[in-house]
């Protein structure tokens, strides 16, 4: 006889429809094998619900917290280390690497300091004279344009201050509401 479908749905425990319960009990009063199955799954099933739950023993449950605080130290600690020894390192590495760009550098240092004094001079030429060109310009334009243009320039300026303004202060208020 062919058993192992009724033991699947004896030892699972499933629900089953009405065709394959009355199977079940058909099949359940020709196997005395499959019948012990049930009886003892069933005796199981009652002694797991009657029995007492077993208490733990005093302490039970400050020695594991104990225990699992103990663990997530030494986790802590072991994450700690390895950043430490990380980040210890990269520093190590940078500082070894700058190190050896100075000295190799410290050679060129007086043609660089040069070069440098060199560039700045010649910025400052070019801005005295951008200055020349540009301020009798400046001083010509103000003669030129009336001051209704300069008045409407002036309040043209400040209104796009203002537009600019205005959907940043409330992108920052939006943003602050989204953080709080």
């Amino acid at each position: 006889m062919k058993h192992q479908q009724y033991e699947t749905w004896i030892l699972l425990g499933t629900e089953l429809d009405l065709e394959q319960h009355r199977e079940l009990q058909v099949h359940l009063k020709q196997c005395s094998q499959c019948q012990s199955l049930y009886q003892a799954t069933h005796q199981i099933a009652h002694l797991f619900k009657t029995s007492p739950v077993p208490e733990p023993s005093p302490g039970f449950s400050t020695r594991c917290m104990t225990r699992i605080e103990k663990v997530e130290t030494r986790k802590s600690q072991f994450i700690l280390g390895m950043t430490l020894s990380v980040i210890s390192l990269a520093t190590l590495l940078l500082l070894s690497s700058v190190g050896l760009q100075i000295r190799a550098g410290m050679a060129q240092f007086p043609q660089l300091m040069l070069e440098m004094i060199t560039l700045v001079a010649k910025w400052i030429v070019f801005l005295n004279q951008l200055s020349h060109i540009v301020s009798p310009l400046i001083r010509v334009s103000l003669k030129l344009i009336s001051p209704i243009w300069l008045i409407t320039l002036g309040f043209s300026l400040s209104g796009i201050t203002i537009a600019w303004m205005i959907p940043f202060f409330k992108s920052r208020t939006i943003q602050r509401e989204l953080h709080s």
